[in-house]
């Protein structure tokens, strides 16, 4: 019926428990106090607070409060954005940034390029201060390792996961079958 293993044990388990308390003496002794509660609480203002399908937080008004301020933030941020880049399209800064971080890729290159620069700072960073062994070096060679091995590879490895079997072995395990009644 589903799928996936995980998700077709767990239905089964809320079916079994669902018919346990259907034919429970709980259910029988719970159902008529619940009842004789909503009877006697219609109308409240307290009860409908409580048990709106709205959460207390949105009903309150430091919800308001907090949600109209970060509306007027991100109004100030969206005008100060377009602001910058009406003046910056020509400015060495902005083109410089925006090709560090133009793609997936490059972001990755820029990555790699940092943790060579740091690594290579803290090595030099030990031969200054006269530290000639120590776990920081294998750290920053590690680094440095990663970062060259990193350099080589000009693949998106967003790409490389999405093909990989592992992962289309753990996604499976997640997906639900689309032609069947969603239990949830």
């Amino acid at each position: 019926m589903y799928n996936s293993v995980v998700v077709g044990l767990l239905v089964k388990a809320w079916k079994f428990l669902v018919n346990g308390y259907d034919n429970s003496l709980l259910k029988k002794i719970c159902y008529p106090v619940m009842k004789g509660i909503k009877n006697l609480s219609k109308g409240s203002l307290i009860i409908r607070l409580f048990t709106s399908n709205r959460s207390l937080i949105e009903e309150s008004l430091l919800y308001r409060l907090y949600t109209i301020i970060v509306d007027i933030a991100n109004r100030i941020i969206d005008g100060l954005k377009k602001v910058v880049k009406k003046g910056s399209q020509g400015s060495l800064i902005y083109t410089s940034f925006y090709k560090l971080f133009e793609d997936e890729i490059q972001l990755q290159n820029t990555l790699y390029v940092f943790l060579m620069a740091f690594g290579i700072g803290i090595i030099a960073n030990n031969l200054v201060r006269g530290y000639y062994q120590g776990r920081s070096y294998l750290v920053s060679i590690a680094l440095i390792i990663i970062s060259v091995i990193g350099l080589n590879i000009k693949e998106d490895y967003k790409k490389v996961l999405e093909g990989s079997f592992a992962f289309r072995i753990v996604r499976s395990i997640f997906t639900i079958d689309e032609g069947v009644d969603q239990w949830w």
